[in-house]
């Protein structure tokens, strides 16, 4: 508004202080702080962009250049806040639900590699590992605003932050639970235990069908899409002993490896979820049979920021990074600036 504006002060010193500055505190500045608004501002550049990336971006709209170290400070100091924000949430008890809500409410699982390192000196040469984060989605049949959990804990951890999230979406008494997953055996137990009766679990239609399509080099060799299109139509009909019939005409010997024998593979993993494919049901009541939502998860609230090609990430902040996504994902963005204290 005012252009440049440079300001002469007289440093004194005091036998207490090496120095003291009588300008900054009658003015109401403190040196080195950030308003509230520029804070704001940094950790919103910092959560979506690199850190490099940000400092241009902040150049580009504002006009003014500030250094790698502030934006990261800011985004990571603010990230703590969101986790600490959540996790007083989470330490309450999920399951005190309202009578009537959602007919159904969609929930979903799945886990997505990050990479880790050691804390130490920057420069030097510390081991990288890669570290299991899930990231749980809920949202109510019809909805377009699914509410998000992430964390690297255990798989109760993983379920506390699962009912909160189905909860928030609109799970009540009267609900009944659509959860879905790649038929990983921890997504399918934790929702039994968290959801009970009101559970429905179905596995994710086109997981099964990377099974049926291997193997079916081997059942049909001349026309495979065809013979996959012929058992994902009776899946989609309830006919799952044809599909089976189909696989165990093709079955290959047990002698075979795993790896050689795409057809009892297929055939085991159909199979031992025979419970879980109840397709016919979700098509009538209009509910997915593909794991999207949680796919679309990892993409944009976890993979988008923290799994950049070449990044490696400390296990803390990046925990309580996801934390901040996680609030910005499930729109609570302003009410964390309006409620934090961000001093």
């Amino acid at each position: 508004m005012f252009g440049a504006v440079e300001v002469e002060e007289r440093i004194w010193c005091t036998p207490e202080k090496r120095y003291q500055r009588i300008l900054a505190p009658a003015i109401g500045v403190s040196i080195f702080s950030k308003s509230r608004r520029l804070q704001r501002v940094l950790a919103d550049f910092g959560a979506e962009h690199s850190f490099e990336a940000s400092c241009k971006r902040i150049k580009e709209h504002y006009g003014f250049d500030i250094n790698i170290s502030a934006v990261r400070i800011e985004t990571l100091r603010h990230a703590r806040g969101a986790a600490q924000m959540l996790e007083s949430e989470y330490s309450e008890s999920f399951r005190i639900l309202p009578k009537e809500g959602a007919d159904y409410v969609i929930a979903e699982a799945d886990g997505t590699m990050i990479c880790t390192l050691e804390a130490g000196p920057r420069q030097a040469k510390r081991p990288r590992c890669w570290q299991e984060m899930r990231l749980v989605a809920a949202e109510a049949h019809g909805s377009t605003t699914p509410v998000y959990g992430a964390t690297f804990g255990d798989v109760d951890d993983t379920g506390r932050r699962w009912g909160h999230c189905a909860r928030e979406a609109g799970w009540a008494l009267s609900s009944q639970i659509h959860a879905m997953g790649d038929g990983a055996e921890w997504i399918e137990k934790k929702g039994r235990e968290v959801f009970g009766e009101q559970l429905l679990f179905t596995v994710d239609f086109f997981h099964l069908s990377d099974y049926l399509a291997a193997a079916s080099q081997s059942c049909n060799p001349k026309h495979p899409k065809r013979w996959l299109k012929t058992q994902q139509d009776r899946l989609k009909k309830g006919a799952a002993k044809k599909v089976i019939q189909a696989l165990e005409a093709n079955a290959e010997a047990d002698s075979l490896p795993d790896e050689l024998a795409p057809v009892r593979c297929a055939l085991r993993y159909l199979r031992n979820r025979l419970d879980q494919i109840d397709y016919p049901r979700a098509l009538a009541n209009n509910l997915p049979i593909g794991s999207g939502l949680i796919e679309s998860g990892n993409r944009h609230v976890l993979q988008a920021r923290l799994k950049r090609a070449g990044t490696a990430w400390l296990k803390q902040n990046a925990h309580d990074l996801a934390q901040l996504r996680v609030l910005r994902s499930n729109d609570r963005w302003d009410e964390y600036w309006l409620t934090h204290n961000a001093a």
